[in-house]
């Protein structure tokens, strides 16, 4: 995505709600794992609070999961947690969601075979930006 797009990506632990709110981006992409089926609390917690300290909704937005385990996704998705909380003018409807390799933590690279999967929603990415 080098097409004239600055690209920055931390963890939310890292980032405060104020920053985004000083200089919000033309888009917003959010990527959480999946904890007892449902978007993981730190980073629902995070969006909430963006979206409460908003001037006006980030234009566009899409979304990702990371799990280790199968999971239910119509219980709670990071798309209507954008919406109730204004974050957002346009949600890329399509998610991402990709399995990561069990290392034992919370964390991991994706599973052999998920490559195609990511490069597929980069390519939804760009075009939903255009």
């Amino acid at each position: 995505m080098s097409d004239g797009y600055e690209i920055r990506t931390d963890e939310v632990k890292k980032i405060k709600p104020k920053d985004i709110v000083k200089n919000p981006p033309d888009v917003l992409i959010v990527g959480s794992r999946i904890t007892f089926d449902r978007p993981d609390r730190t980073i629902t917690t995070f969006v909430k609070k963006v979206g409460k300290n908003l001037d006006s909704p980030i234009s566009k937005a899409a979304t990702f999961y990371t799990h280790m385990t199968p999971w239910e996704d119509f219980k709670a998705k990071m798309e209507d947690i954008l919406k109730e909380n204004n974050v957002a003018k346009e949600i890329l409807p399509e998610y991402l969601e990709f399995k990561i390799q069990d290392t034992g933590k919370t964390t991991g690279p994706p599973e052999p075979g998920q490559e195609l999967k990511i490069d597929e929603f980069v390519g939804k990415v760009q075009k939903f930006i255009g």
